[in-house]
């Protein structure tokens, strides 16, 4: 099968300097190459490009047509490549970035605020979600997610933050329901949780180290399940500590979430002699490719990793 853009170099090269030897020469091939490559342009063409004798070459006159055409055509083309190239090479225009809603709030704009004083020609346009997420569909260059949000296939996937989950409640709910001292407790309890929690259908327990016994009174190094019929539902954490504030139940929430209203005490950690085994939220940074990143994105990959570190 011809390959026409080599075809058309070899075709141009001949034309502009009037031998099949020279031009092989300028284009590091041999000279038989170049003749297949013209005598295949020609075929697929139906017509004779050169008058060939063995002293000189020259174009017919549908041949110097053809080859005004070419010239223009890879002219574009080379023109094309170049401005690939160069901005791949640069740091600017749009940057599309999808990122976990509740996690940005709290955790990423420092670090889009210190991306943007770095490359200043660089527009973030930034999608925050709770949902699931194709990241090559929905047109995104990188995607600062939780693991199960991803749909899409054969991205790279770097780890930035395993953040650890414990389970908080206001000061006035507490009042009002009652401190649970063990997991099986919470059966009394109002929960607050995500729709379809990540976690599974139930939160998983163990005493931490230093306390008698195990969360399941028997040793059970597996830990106690208790089964989750939540109260209030939201698909976002934003929302559910929102909940927990307004003293609507216990949620499970990321401690870096919660540290400041633990500090000030208008929230209150519930079970802490135990740990929940199934709760963490592992935050990932994803894209699509290792190889041809522009780049804007290596840029803020960089960054990003750096960042979290």
């Amino acid at each position: 099968m011809i390959n026409l853009f080599q075809a058309m170099q070899a075709f141009v090269k001949v034309a502009d300097v009037g031998s099949f030897a020279q031009a092989a020469a300028q284009l590091n091939v041999s000279t038989s190459v170049v003749t297949r490559h013209v005598s295949s342009l020609e075929q697929h063409l139906g017509i004779r490009l050169f008058q060939r004798t063995t002293r000189k070459v020259v174009l017919t006159e549908a041949g110097a047509q053809y080859a005004d055409g070419c010239r223009v055509l890879l002219a574009e083309l080379e023109e094309v490549e170049s401005r690939a190239t160069t901005a791949s090479r640069e740091v600017a225009g749009d940057l599309r970035i999808v990122a976990l809603g509740s996690f940005s709030l709290f955790r990423l704009t420092p670090l889009f605020a210190e991306y943007q004083a770095r490359f200043p020609q660089v527009n973030l346009r930034v999608t925050l979600t709770e949902k699931r997420v194709d990241l090559l569909e929905g047109g995104f260059d990188v995607g600062i997610v939780t693991e199960h949000m991803i749909r899409s296939e054969s991205l790279v996937v770097r780890r930035l933050i395993n953040s650890h989950a414990v389970p908080v409640a206001a000061a006035a709910y507490l009042a009002q329901a009652g401190h649970p001292q063990t997991p099986a407790d919470l059966d009394g309890h109002r929960l607050i949780a995500a729709p379809f929690d990540t976690t599974g259908p139930m939160w998983i327990f163990r005493k931490r180290d230093g306390d008698a016994g195990s969360a399941s009174g028997g040793g059970d190094d597996s830990g106690e399940s208790i089964a989750i019929d939540a109260s209030f539902t939201v698909n976002s954490m934003i929302m559910q500590k929102q909940a927990a504030l307004g003293a609507m139940g216990i949620a499970l929430l990321p401690l870096e979430m919660v540290e400041d209203e633990l500090r000030a005490g208008t929230l209150v950690r519930v079970l802490d002699r135990y740990a929940v085994l199934n709760g963490d939220v592992a935050v990932s940074l994803v894209y699509p490719s290792r190889e041809f990143v522009p780049r804007k994105v290596r840029e803020f990959i960089d960054l990003a990793v750096g960042f979290f570190k």
